[in-house]
């Protein structure tokens, strides 16, 4: 930094970044060779981005102590890992990120030249949130010197937390060497995994140890009291994701039980229809009921697979921030986001969800597989329930009616498609003993009321 006219890049940097090779050669007045050397004497402080005569630079910035890059690897479904590029972080708040081989998928418009306003969205989702979301926030907080409240982290706080403590975030990508080395330590030495006929016991203590604050598990996302477990199976292991109900001897608690019955039947039947749903099954133990579904962004030999929901993609490329689910399947589909397959499975559930009085329909709660090229695979179907019937707030069951959401004509053949599969489902929950009589009569007023207006559509 001897060079004043170093100190004057940077300055042309912290006013506007990114700039070309040629609008700062004219500003500082040198020549392309002499800026050439102040760029390579600057070494990290400057970050290239693009190649050849779209080359544009930038000032790299610190976060904490942490520097200002980090390589980015991926955990495949063997479990085997794989560098995949190098995030940087850029002065102001954005972030660069430069792959190893071409990931088009990744950089899609307007990302093409790897510039991010934020955190990349394919790593959005890595961010923590939910219910889990929170005490990982307040276990960790102090350790990279952020808020306890997870309301008020900045990106930078993310970064800091997915390179110190996230080796099991969703997805198949890891942050940084520590978090990767305590990855693949996990996989070698798995964390103590719950033999599947101990389940019941062992999954009474984790929701002691939920609700009395301690992390279990990953920061899966979602409000829904849960934890993440390893289960021990015989082609290998099983990761799921437990959610589980207040005590049932409550109305609050008695209703929870019943929506968690009907997450799994709801899963029974669209795989019934062929269309891709979480696996899962329930359990009853110490008062509660709990709903264990298996993760499918990861595999029985402790590997992984990729994950983006669609709403980190929303935030990245279109900024709908709530839309039906039939109406985003067809633009994904125009913009090669999603397979024609997979954009119709997309409508048919949107309007599954919606006939299911699914009033939680977000862009969270709907997922694609990540992968290095576009189209990107439709996840299975996973949170889908009839929240409309949930308790309040405070744990009062409040009557609440059940009403068909009709189609425009465009969409008549996927809402008979869902109605069919809503229907069944309906009838399930009327005639399934797991669920109480009180739900039971709301799910056959459900059925009859499906029944007539499937008649008439």
């Amino acid at each position: 930094m001897d060079d004043p006219r170093l100190l004057h890049l940077e300055t042309l940097l912290r006013q506007r970044s990114p700039q070309t090779a040629a609008a700062l050669a004219a500003a500082l007045g040198v020549s392309q060779p002499t800026l050439s050397r102040l760029i390579a004497a600057a070494g990290e402080r400057i970050v290239r981005i693009g190649r050849a005569r779209a080359s544009r630079y930038a000032l790299a910035r610190a976060i904490g102590r942490a520097g200002t890059r980090w390589p980015v690897y991926r955990l495949g479904p063997d479990g085997r890992s794989e560098r995949v590029g190098e995030l940087r972080a850029l002065y102001g708040e954005g972030f660069h990120f430069a792959p190893e081989r071409p990931l088009p998928a990744f950089l899609a418009p307007p990302f093409a030249d790897g510039r991010f306003p934020g955190l990349p969205w394919f790593l959005d989702d890595q961010r923590p949130q939910g219910f889990l979301g929170r005490a990982f926030a307040r276990r960790v907080a102090a350790d990279i010197g952020a808020p306890t409240d997870l309301l008020r982290w900045q990106a930078d706080d993310v970064v800091l937390a997915l390179l110190r403590h996230g080796s099991d975030a969703p997805g198949d990508l890891v942050l940084g060497e520590s978090a990767l080395q305590r990855a693949l330590q996990d996989r070698l030495s798995p964390p103590a995994a719950i033999p599947v006929e101990a389940r019941a016991q062992h999954y009474a203590a984790l929701a002691e140890t939920v609700l009395h604050g301690e992390l279990v598990g990953s920061s899966a996302a979602g409000e829904q009291p849960k934890f993440t477990a390893l289960l021990r199976v015989a082609e290998g292991h099983h990761a799921v994701i437990v959610k589980f109900s207040e005590r049932t001897d409550t109305p609050g608690g008695r209703r929870w039980a019943d929506l968690l019955a009907c997450e799994h039947l709801a899963g029974e039947a669209l795989r019934a229809a062929g269309l891709p749903a979480a696996h899962s099954a329930l359990l009853d133990a110490d008062g509660r009921r709990f709903l264990q579904s298996l993760r499918f962004d990861r595999t029985p030999a402790l590997g992984r697979r990729g994950l983006v929901s669609l709403a980190a993609l929303d935030a990245a490329c279109h900024g709908h921030g709530r839309i039906e689910w039939w109406k985003y399947a067809t633009q994904l589909e125009r913009e090669r986001w999603l397979a024609a397959e997979d954009a119709h499975r997309l409508r048919v559930l949107g309007w599954f969800g919606v006939l299911i009085a699914n009033s939680d329909m977000h862009l969270g709660n709907v997922a694609l597989h990540l992968d290095d090229t576009r189209p990107l695979a439709l996840c299975p179907a996973y949170d889908m329930l009839p929240m409309h019937f949930r308790p309040s707030a405070g744990g009062e069951v409040v009557p609440r009616e059940y009403a068909v959401v009709l189609p425009a004509p465009e969409h008549r053949d996927d809402w008979h498609a869902a109605a069919r599969i809503a229907h069944r489902f309906w009838q399930h929950a009327a005639d399934a003993t797991m669920i109480s009589p009180a739900f039971r009569a709301i799910a056959a007023g459900a059925a009859a009321a499906l029944t007539h207006a499937i008649a008439r559509v």
